[in-house]
């Protein structure tokens, strides 16, 4: 039986990489791209080694660099831990491109300049509203599902469902790899008095770095930065900025549009991991559940059941961390035994749903730590 044909909204790496596992097997499948161009803008990632087992390949083309350990800093105390398993460093405009020839090798077709309008349902099938911007007309294409991978600001989640995810916003300055910086070690800060969640420097190469931070907006992020690098008597070269939609306990990224399925993968289905707000590994992993439920067909609810326990662990720990001080903080990190160090240089935090309770095994003192913050009635969140 023939496959249906499906038209997957935003060329980004969730999207790109659904439409290379569907098109490899058979499946008529259409990218549409409001940008006119592919993998604008450049943006400094971090990933895990999990990036390898999910897509099936090393994306080689896009990797610009290696981490081996990561050191960990508050106001008051400092640890480190080594990787079994080097992080990549990746940029991500190549590894959209990569992706993006990947799935026309298989046989997808890409159309950029289309702006996604809407939708309606359309007996067994869709049709959606699209806006060719270098035309300046609409037109209507017929599908038979849809995915929606456009990002934060999700026309699909919109036209679907009527909301997409919050968001929080992420600012790096591209520096000169500072002295006493070493090219393969990722350095990160907790301190409140900056962000709720953290600061990072990480290496492009032996000669430069990217220094970010998260924040609620990107003018909170962009004054923070500056401060921060102020602080750390860093001279920014240039800027990259990005909005990242946040994970919720109740997400459901799919729905029916009379007998069409709508599913959501990458930010557009907020799968992103809340204690680094990374979403890289999440969303491909999105992308194959999404991809095994219209290849089956399945649910993909069922094919998200490990994703999804994954994110809300991250999004439970990241509740207890919106609630730590920096004095927190300190004793987090003094509390790192070689236990638990042990533990977390074997896995990575893509695999936090394996690892989480050896971890509290490995350290009580954290759960204490944990609940003392929870319950304590002078916290903020």
């Amino acid at each position: 039986m023939p496959h249906q044909n499906v038209a997957i909204i935003g060329a980004s790496a969730a999207g790109l990489y659904a439409a290379y596992l569907l098109a490899k097997k058979g499946v008529p499948v259409h990218v549409y791209e409001e940008s006119e161009t592919l993998g604008p803008p450049a943006r400094t990632l971090i990933v895990t080694s999990q990036i390898v087992p999910v897509l099936g390949f090393t994306p080689s083309e896009a990797i610009i660099n290696r981490i081996e350990r990561i050191e960990l800093f508050s106001p008051q105390a400092t640890a480190q831990v080594s990787l079994a398993q080097p992080d990549l460093i990746i940029e991500r405009e190549k590894l959209i491109r990569l992706l993006a020839e990947r799935a026309r090798q298989a046989g997808a077709e890409i159309v950029l300049g289309q702006r996604f309008l809407g939708l309606q349902g359309d007996g067994a099938g869709l049709t959606l509203q699209l806006q060719d911007r270098q035309a300046a007309r609409l037109r209507e294409v017929r599908a038979g599902k849809l995915l929606g991978a456009d990002g934060v600001t999700s026309r699909v989640a919109e036209a679907s469902q009527g909301d997409s995810h919050p968001a929080v916003s992420i600012v790096q300055a591209r520096v000169v790899l500072p002295p006493g910086a070493e090219a393969h070690t990722v350095q990160v800060w907790f301190d409140r008095a900056y962000t709720r969640f953290f600061g990072w420097l990480i290496p492009e190469s032996p000669g430069c770095a990217v220094v970010g931070l998260i924040a609620e907006n990107q003018a909170e992020a962009s004054e923070r930065l500056r401060r921060f690098l102020a602080t750390h008597r860093l001279e920014a070269t240039g800027y990259q900025a990005a909005q990242v939609s946040t994970h919720r306990f109740n997400a459901q990224p799919w729905a029916r549009i009379g007998e069409a399925d709508v599913l959501l993968v990458g930010d557009a289905a907020g799968q992103v991991k809340m204690t680094t707000v990374g979403g890289v590994v999440t969303g491909l992993r999105g992308a194959r559940a999404a991809a095994n439920a219209l290849l089956q067909p399945g649910e993909y609810a069922s094919e998200l059941r490990g994703l999804k326990r994954e994110l809300d662990l991250h999004l439970v720990l990241r509740r207890v961390l919106d609630r730590f001080t920096n004095a927190d903080y300190d004793a987090l990190l003094r509390l790192l035994n070689r236990q638990a160090r042990g533990i977390l240089q074997a896995r990575t935090r893509d695999e936090m749903a394996l690892t989480f309770w050896r971890l509290v095994l490995a350290q009580p003192q954290w759960l204490v730590l944990a609940a003392r913050a929870l319950v304590h009635p002078s916290r903020k969140r």
